[in-house]
């Protein structure tokens, strides 16, 4: 009996160590903390693969202690309503294009006035002699500018060849109801564009209630656009740019290490994302060719006239979105 008692005290002092180890073990393993992404950028695109690989590297470097949970397609809403619930502690940031980042700091939009860059080259040298200011005024309005992303440079995309302005007022293009600079070009050219959310404009082609949208041709290839519209015309209308963003409180929230692996690795990501959304664009040109979309092309004398619509909008802008030195800047930098 007494053998048997002893026996039963030693289970039981088995069982209440075993549990004390799996307890204790439970307590020092570092809990992962989730970082909340939201974005309009379709499952399966450039973007999303990219963000997959950087959240694969960030787990790695943080030893799964950081993480990063995306939410693709815009199933948090449209950029505002994303930067909004970034405010609000609903979401911890976002990749946003221009849209969302002129509701953090609205000079941002100087990088996509039409006609403000002839190229990716141009557009680098601004971005990078003026990141200082942008990352600052970005932190002064409750956020951490992590890296520049691209989605393209813009063209026409019509149902009907479009070689002057006269001839997109003639048509009902599509305009982002958020933006910010689109609707003064289409004040200049007399145009009366339809505002839409990015989700509307594939069933308003569908429909005709639009037959235009200014647009990158990744993007048109990506969201199907491109399948509803006949025409590109030949001339690069504006940068369309984006960038990820973390809320300033989320941000301070994390310990040194881990906002030292989500800066390093962001901008090593993000470089990564602009190369391979570049090699996009080429990919989409070609592809828009295969699928028989024709290219108008214009002579000296049509894009001489574009340019001037360019130089209109960037002065009904001034004052703006930015003030005449800020402007001026970005202009001296890209040159």
């Amino acid at each position: 009996m007494r053998r048997s008692a002893h026996g039963i005290l030693a289970g039981l002092f088995l069982l209440i160590g075993v549990g004390l180890s799996v307890r204790v073990g439970a307590q020092a393993a570092p809990a992962t903390r989730t970082i909340s992404i939201a974005t309009l950028a379709p499952p399966g695109s450039t973007w999303m693969r990219v963000f997959d690989a950087w959240n694969r590297e960030v787990r790695r470097r943080s030893n799964k202690a950081l993480q990063f949970r995306f939410y693709a397609g815009g199933v948090q809403g449209d950029e505002v309503e994303v930067i909004r619930k970034v405010r609000s502690g609903r979401l911890d940031g976002g990749a946003v294009t221009a849209v969302g980042l002129s509701q953090i700091h609205r000079p941002t939009l100087a990088f996509q006035i039409p006609g403000m860059f002839t190229g990716y080259d141009q557009l680098d040298r601004a971005r990078t002699a003026l990141d200082h200011d942008i990352s600052a005024a970005f932190e002064s309005s409750g956020f951490v500018h992590v890296g520049w992303g691209d989605v393209g440079r813009s063209r026409i995309f019509s149902n009907g060849p479009v070689r002057t302005p006269r001839e997109l007022a003639g048509t009902r293009p599509w305009v982002w109801r958020d933006d910010l600079v689109l609707p003064t070009f289409f004040q200049i050219v007399s145009a009366n564009p339809v505002g839409l959310q990015v989700p509307e404009v594939l069933s308003a082609l569908q429909t005709n209630r639009i037959n235009a949208v200014i647009t990158a041709p990744a993007v048109a290839v990506q969201l199907q656009w491109s399948t509803r519209v006949t025409h590109m015309t030949d001339i690069q209308i504006a940068s369309v740019i984006a960038a990820v963003v973390i809320g300033r409180t989320q941000w301070n929230s994390l310990p040194a290490d881990q906002q030292a692996i989500l800066r390093e690795t962001g901008l090593q990501f993000m470089a990564l994302a602009r190369r391979n959304l570049r090699q996009d664009e080429t990919t989409a040109l070609r592809t828009l060719a295969e699928h028989g979309i024709t290219v108008v092309p214009l002579d000296a004398s049509q894009r001489a006239v574009w340019e001037g619509v360019f130089t209109q909008t960037r002065q009904r802008l001034t004052g703006q979105i930015a003030d005449a030195a800020f402007l001026s800047r970005v202009s001296s930098a890209a040159h």
